[in-house]
């Protein structure tokens, strides 16, 4: 019972540790993981920052280069003569600031003149610019309109050639300002892809470059990929970026596995950076984070266990105490009482539970005692009875309970728990109380009784045993008063009982009933000495005694001897029978 009680106060104090330690947890990963992706973003943006830069400082560079060359006068003089055939020296000078624009600019592949008359001069053939009319394209007639004349990068793929190049576009004007042609370099911008390449691979993502239009303009990825539907998913990236809808952190899953977004708009130029980093990379950290959060999770509820079982053993120690302090007085033992400590409450209850076992326990021993008053008062009305009518045996029951409890006293601890020392007292002062029926003419005949008196003589047993049971508090000693004259081989009387069968009360008065007999002066005989009366009871040993009661009396001899010589051995055995020790 006191386990249960435990364990339910246990399970509900680790319920109300659980609930705040779980919540805290809960917050706790919360916010890890929000600065996980605080912290990635921080160090994306500064990396997105970072490869503005070196962009920007590129290809502003080509741009500058590819303006300069737009104002050459060779290049603003070959108005009208692009589309003639064959080349005018005009047109020579031109194709010779190429060739030396292209010999100090290594990542320049191709310079193109695209005139608004349809003609064009290029570096070198291009099968890309060979066939249909580059004057429809979208890009060719925005760049002839820019009021701006400011020069501008292309994907390849917008300007309808190669799509791992950019095309630095910038308008040719005339002498009246007037823009006739689009001069265009190809740029491979490749330091700057290696670059990038070797630090998108150390961070497993994808770089996108968007134009400030929406267009893509570098695409860096760690491993090679196809064009098709992630090209589709890459401008619709672009559009997205463009109208402003896309967020820095998000999950998205059109590249085929869940990826971060990670955004940075150049101040500079206007330029969209775009990081897609796989989920998994962010996940790893996660996982790190959720095992030390889940170790310490578990380290903190073991020790809330730990706390929680000490506080239910605490709470739950005076209560079980109290109980088993109660079950142990309706059991009986007004002795017991509860330490007084623990909670205010509890204390209390103890000291009003020691307050009422202390008033119990005097009740019950006054009451014990007023039982005892009675009882021997009664037993002594009795065996004085016995010694009046048989003055010539007077003391012989004292004398009896005084060697019956010198054996008892002198028996095994083991075998003194099966009958009480005050039950052997009561049955030793009363064993001889049937010889109050018995006739005087038979009781106080001198000399040897003839059979018909020695068996009236054998009736005291039972008579003894019938007064005794009728006392409610001494029937259970009646055994004992009926059955002292049994012998261990069956031979005795009332009932011929052998062995165990005959009760132990009625086998230990048996041994000190015949010992002071024999040590007794009749009038047919004389007393034996005790010696002789002790070599008797040895050599009865198994034939009339028990032997396990008469290893006891052997144990007792001296101290009953001594008894017996003492002056005051009368006065000893009284004072016994008239305490319980």
């Amino acid at each position: 019972m006191f386990t249960k009680v435990r364990d339910r106060l246990f399970a509900a104090l680790l319920c109300l540790c659980l609930i705040p330690i779980l919540v805290v947890s809960f917050v706790n990963y919360d916010a890890a993981k929000t600065a996980v992706y605080e912290q990635y973003a921080t160090s994306i943006r500064e990396r997105l920052r970072h490869t503005d830069e070196q962009f920007s400082l590129y290809a502003q560079l080509l741009l500058d280069s590819v303006q300069r060359l737009a104002d050459e006068p060779a290049v603003r003089g070959t108005e009208g003569q692009l589309a003639l055939l064959p080349r005018s020296a005009q047109t020579a000078a031109a194709e010779k600031l190429f060739r030396d624009f292209q010999r100090r600019n290594p990542s320049v592949r191709n310079v193109h003149l695209l005139a608004d008359d349809g003609g064009r001069l290029s570096l070198f053939p291009d099968a890309h610019w060979t066939g249909g009319d580059f004057r429809r394209l979208s890009w060719y007639r925005d760049t002839l309109e820019d009021e701006r004349g400011a020069p501008r990068l292309l994907p390849g793929a917008e300007a309808g050639a190669d799509p791992s190049w950019l095309y630095a576009v910038q308008p040719v004007t005339n002498a009246q300002g007037r823009p006739f042609a689009v001069l265009v370099a190809e740029w491979k911008p490749d330091l700057l892809e290696r670059w990038l390449n070797t630090d998108t691979k150390r961070h497993h993502c994808t770089l996108l470059v968007f134009a400030s239009d929406g267009h893509l303009l570098i695409r860096v990825e760690p491993e090679p990929s196809g064009a098709g539907r992630q090209e589709e998913s890459y401008a619709d990236l672009g559009r997205m970026h463009n109208a402003g809808q896309t967020e820095e952190v998000r999950y998205d899953s059109r590249l085929n596995e869940m990826v971060h977004l990670f955004r940075y708009v150049s101040p500079h130029t206007g330029n969209t950076y775009v990081e897609l980093l796989p989920a998994a990379a962010i996940d790893r950290h996660l996982g790190r984070l959720e095992l030390i959060l889940l170790i310490g999770t578990l380290l903190v509820v073991l020790f809330a266990a730990i706390v929680a079982r000490q506080v239910a053993r605490w709470i739950d120690r005076p209560i079980s105490t109290l109980v088993e302090a109660t079950e142990a007085l309706q059991k009986g033992d007004f002795s017991i009482r509860v330490p007084v400590d623990g909670m205010e409450e509890l204390s209390r209850l103890g000291n009003k539970f020691n307050q009422m076992a202390e008033q119990l326990d005097t009740l019950i021993r006054r009451e014990r005692e007023y039982m005892q008053k009675g009882m021997d008062q009664i037993v002594r009305s009795f065996y004085l009875a016995v010694e009046m009518k048989d003055p010539y045996t007077a003391g012989h029951s004292e004398r009896v309970t005084r060697y019956a409890l010198l054996i008892y006293d002198y028996w095994d601890d083991a075998k003194k728990r099966t009958i009480s020392r005050n039950d052997l007292r009561y049955a030793g002062l009363m064993h001889d109380i049937g010889k109050v029926a018995i006739p005087d003419r038979v009781l106080l005949k001198e000399g040897k009784l003839n059979d018909e008196e020695y068996e009236l003589i054998k009736l005291h047993t039972t008579i003894g045993a019938d007064i005794v049971e009728r006392i409610e508090s001494l029937a259970h000693v009646s055994p004992g008063v009926r059955h002292h004259h049994e012998r261990w081989d069956g031979n005795g009387y009332p009932d011929g009982l052998q062995g165990e069968d005959i009760p132990l009360l009625g086998r230990i008065l048996a041994v000190a009933d015949t010992f002071d007999a024999m040590t007794s002066t009749r009038s047919y005989r004389k007393a034996m000495t005790a010696e002789e009366a002790y070599a008797e009871i040895v050599r009865c040993s198994g034939t009339q005694f028990d032997p396990e009661i008469v290893r006891a009396f052997c144990r007792a001899y001296e101290a009953i001897a001594a008894a017996m010589t003492s002056p005051d051995a009368r006065n000893d055995v009284q004072t016994t029978a008239a305490n319980v020790t």
